[in-house]
């Protein structure tokens, strides 16, 4: 028996036995031919002993589990813990002590719409390293763990948890909503889905065939050419699909073949380095400021299923292949300062499609759809995933500052023409536009 059931088990005895103490002074006061103040007063004691008990018991009951929230946060909280505890014992997580047995301390606490919670876990010797590998999510209900990690001073283990019946993915019926929508967000910023929001940064998408992978692309590029601030995108599509007939509708610098996405390569680099001379006399006003700090625009080169081009940059010679990867490091490794970045989609992200070094220096990476483990081992470093079905779209994403590890994420869907939406943000003709949908 735990030890907070023992003792309200305890407690719960000893107001039995009080009122029936009490009920027995009273029969004997009724039966005798006088009067007992005595009596009386014991009486009162017990029935008052016994009544404070059980009302402090259901106060202690009702305050542990945030009745002061209101009755639906209690409801939740109570079956949760409490469902937790018991598997916890279950799970062989319970001490055992001289007559009781001990759990870690617990401690639920809810957002206000019950989308999202916060658990921390009491983090012990004995314990420590089956709290990490711990799956939780089958005694929490509806309620998934999207991550854990531990407490600054290592005494918790914080688990983030989430309603896995709510879907925070936005969904646009015209460009018109898209548009609204898109003022709400900085201008150097994108937003991923309702709950998260990223800066502009370089990005890595990977995903199989039908995991959403080239919509959520087009969603960033139609975010990017909808911003006040005017982002000059350099895209290279070598399949020739749907990126590159945006690209031309556009007006974009686009290329469909290796030669022109090496060149294109070379063009997008000595831009960086012609506002890197700038930068030099903008910085002398203000120290440790980047490119949105001036209010330059962003440079983004987006180089579509980047494993294509790397297959045929293999292929080169070595001085080829050595000079187009150290472009590419150039602007991976000084790029964020400038406004200049990288954004590649890619199938899969082993070592032999992209460079490893290359790859880890990406900050914001996006795995959709269900892939490999091997896969997120790649992308993120690890395969701790939030185990369940991702459809077109849905997956997890990591950035340094609101991800550390990886965070479930439901792209937005687009229910309208985004090649037209294209044509409409230039002011051109959208009659005859083929159509590009979500999908």
């Amino acid at each position: 028996m735990r030890r907070r059931n023992a003792i309200r088990t305890i407690i719960i005895a000893a107001s039995a036995i009080a009122f029936v103490l009490g009920y027995g002074a009273r029969a004997i006061r009724l039966n005798i031919f006088f009067q007992s103040k005595i009596l009386l007063k014991v009486q009162a004691i017990l029935w008052l002993f016994g009544a404070v008990s059980i009302l402090m018991l259901i106060f202690q009951f009702l305050i542990s589990n945030r009745i002061y929230k209101g009755p639906r946060y209690f409801w939740r909280h109570w079956r949760i813990k409490n469902r937790l505890e018991k598997q916890m014992i279950d799970a062989g997580f319970a001490i055992q002590r001289s007559y009781y047995v001990s759990l870690p301390k617990i401690n639920l606490s809810f957002q206000k719409d019950f989308s999202s919670a916060a658990l921390r876990i009491q983090n012990t010797l004995k314990f420590e390293k089956r709290l990490d590998d711990m799956v939780l999510s089958a005694a929490l209900g509806k309620f998934v763990v999207e991550t854990h990690y531990q407490s600054n001073d290592a005494n918790e283990y914080i688990y983030e948890l989430l309603d896995g019946s709510v879907s925070f993915k936005l969904t646009f019926k015209t460009y018109s909503e898209f548009l609204r929508y898109n003022t709400t967000v900085p201008p150097y910023m994108l937003f991923l889905d309702k709950r998260s929001q990223v800066r502009l940064q370089h990005t890595l998408i990977v995903g199989q065939t039908g995991s959403g992978k080239s919509v959520e692309t087009y969603n960033l590029i139609l975010q990017m050419i909808s911003k006040p601030i005017p982002y000059e995108l350099y895209i290279s599509d070598l399949k020739g699909s749907g990126l590159a007939v945006l690209g031309d509708v556009l007006g974009k610098k686009t290329a469909v073949e290796f030669d022109d996405t090496v060149e294109m390569i070379k063009m997008f680099v000595a831009k960086m380095r012609e506002r890197k001379m700038a930068m030099k006399e903008l910085l002398k006003t203000q120290l440790d400021a980047d490119y949105s700090d001036f209010g330059l625009n962003p440079h983004v080169l987006v180089i579509d299923e980047y494993a294509t081009f790397a297959e045929v940059l293999s292929s080169k010679k070595k001085e080829l292949r050595d000079s187009i990867m150290a472009l590419l490091y150039e602007v991976i490794l000084q790029g964020r300062q400038l406004g200049n970045f990288l954004f590649l989609t890619m199938q899969k992200s082993d070592s032999k499609l992209i460079d490893t070094a290359l790859r880890d220096n990406i900050p914001l990476k996006i795995v959709l759809g269900n892939s490999e483990q091997q896969t997120y081992v790649t992308a993120f470093g690890y395969a701790d995933i939030p185990n369940r079905d991702y459809g077109p779209g849905d997956g997890v994403f990591t950035e340094p500052r609101i991800a550390p590890q990886p965070k479930l994420v439901q792209c937005p869907y687009c229910d309208f023409d985004i090649l037209r939406a294209c044509r409409e943000s230039l002011g051109g003709v959208t009659t005859q536009a083929p159509e590009i949908k979500n999908q």
